[in-house]
């Protein structure tokens, strides 16, 4: 019985030769341009700890990666993207690097998704992070740089769609949401912005979740323990447990201690629902809001003022928008955005992601991660940001526009051809000089006469035969 053949894996992709020179001639074209404002390559491992990727970006990511455990019983996984493994390397070298620090990156990531094959399997990124810096000037140079990158692989008419989480923390600090509800909330607005039905429906998620409780009695325990540590609140929630006659035989098999403790961990954790329902409200009035940066920013201003928030975050904003309008790397290619959702666990302040109307989701984005650092052991915060691109994307669309896509790669220009095997060696030294000088030089390894070599060059593309005589004399033979 025959064996069943051994098959690519599922999001894997072989390359030829000519997809492999279109790709990494856009590639070292992209990392040249990042390279001339002053970002140094970085390379850093294809394996790392899980945990590494984890710490920031939560159970999000986690059912996404590529893990296993190692011979030596670490928890490892495949790179899934290269934030991480950079602050990483800056925590370790902290003490030889000089803030703010400038890294650059391309490499292959790995990441698992069914329900998006087209970001799936193993792919590869570009991309840039920028450490130590929180100013508009530093985001301003982030923008205009990833702006550029689109540009140099041909493409025209992209969009920059931004946003500025901190924007969404102002209001919800008014609606004095609880972090839970809080991260809920923003992990929401991808709905939130599709209007009322949807808002309700996100309403009546959370309320299923237990972030808001919508019964009088558990709101009026929830602010009888406000301010109270967890021995004094439980004693009050035992006390209100007994008012309410509920005793001991009512639980059942449950420790009476288990039930109390229960339900302590479910008032710490949610919210009045008058306070859960104004986050939501608020948050899907800014969700709703796209279009020219003045528009949308005085759109935003409104409903923040309304609010009676800070206008910090929004004022920063509008300052980034003004300076991105003075570039011409990213003049009139903005839109405000505050329905954008990209990476909301891993981001705050601004995100962004750059799109094309000839292709279905983004082609790369970034944001600002200044928590990463605190997330990943530093004792300070450390701001930073950065964005990536998916090579593969770019070069898919880029040949999709066509003749923009950069040069052609090289193919084999000659065919070395000997007569017999005697002469193999002067056939060797012919496509060693023609290698020397420049050229491209492919030695037939078959055995071809004349005549099948003509033909052979023809279905290759190579232009020109060498064919090496007996008397190791070489004629050049043009291919038609």
């Amino acid at each position: 019985m025959s064996m069943q053949p051994v098959t690519r894996l599922w999001g894997m992709y072989d390359l030829s030769r000519e997809s492999w020179l279109r790709k990494r001639t856009l590639q070292d074209s992209l990392t040249s341009l990042i390279d001339g404002y002053g970002y140094q390559y970085l390379e850093t491992p294809l394996l790392e700890g899980t945990e590494l990727f984890l710490r920031q970006s939560g159970g999000d990511l986690a059912s996404r990666m590529y893990s296993f455990v190692d011979a030596g019983s670490n928890q490892v996984s495949l790179r899934p993207e290269f934030t991480s493994p950079i602050m990483r390397h800056y925590l370790e070298n902290s003490g030889n690097i000089v803030l703010p620090a400038r890294f650059q990156y391309a490499g292959p990531v790995f990441r698992y998704d069914v329900a998006h094959p087209e970001g799936s399997g193993q792919f590869t990124q570009v991309g840039a992070e920028l450490i130590g810096a929180e100013s508009v000037v530093a985001d301003a140079e982030l923008l205009t740089l990833a702006a550029e990158l689109p540009r140099r692989a041909g493409l025209q008419d992209f969009s920059i769609e931004l946003a500025d989480l901190d924007v969404f923390h102002s209001v919800l600090n008014v609606a004095r949401v609880s972090d839970r509800a809080r991260s809920f909330i923003l992990a929401s607005i991808p709905q939130l912005r599709e209007g009322q039905d949807a808002l309700s429906q996100v309403q009546e998620r959370a309320y299923q979740l237990h972030l808001g409780d919508r019964l009088p009695e558990h709101q009026d325990l929830g602010a009888a323990i406000t301010g109270l540590d967890d021995q004094q609140a439980r004693q009050v929630i035992q006390g209100f447990l007994q008012w309410n006659g509920t005793d001991s035989r009512r639980f059942g098999q449950r420790d009476p201690e288990q039930v109390v403790n229960r339900f302590l961990r479910k008032l710490r954790g949610s919210d009045e629902a008058g306070h859960l329902e104004t986050g939501l409200r608020l948050a899907a009035d800014l969700a709703g809001i796209r279009g020219k940066p003045v528009d949308a920013i005085d759109a935003a201003r409104k409903v923040v003022e309304s609010a009676g928030a800070d206008t910090l975050a929004l004022d920063r904003l509008s300052e980034l928008a003004e300076t991105l309008e003075a570039c011409p790397e990213t003049r009139g290619n903005v839109t405000v955005d505050f329905g954008l959702a990209r990476g909301l666990a891993y981001y705050n302040g601004i995100v962004f992601q750059v799109t094309h109307p000839e292709w279905k989701g983004p082609l790369g984005g970034g944001g600002r991660y200044d928590g990463l650092a605190l997330a990943l052991g530093s004792v300070t915060n450390i701001p930073a940001l950065g964005f990536a691109y998916t090579l593969e994307t770019l070069l898919a669309l880029a040949e999709r526009q066509s003749s923009q896509n950069g040069p052609a790669p090289n193919s084999a220009t000659v065919l070395i051809v000997s007569e017999s095997d005697s002469e193999i060696h002067g056939a060797l030294q012919a496509a060693r000089e023609l290698r020397g000088t420049g050229v491209t030089a492919e030695l037939d390894v078959i055995r071809h006469d004349l005549q099948e070599a003509m033909t052979y060059a023809a279905s290759k593309g190579i232009k020109q035969v060498v064919f090496v005589d007996s008397k190791g004399e070489q004629a050049v033979h043009d291919v038609e």
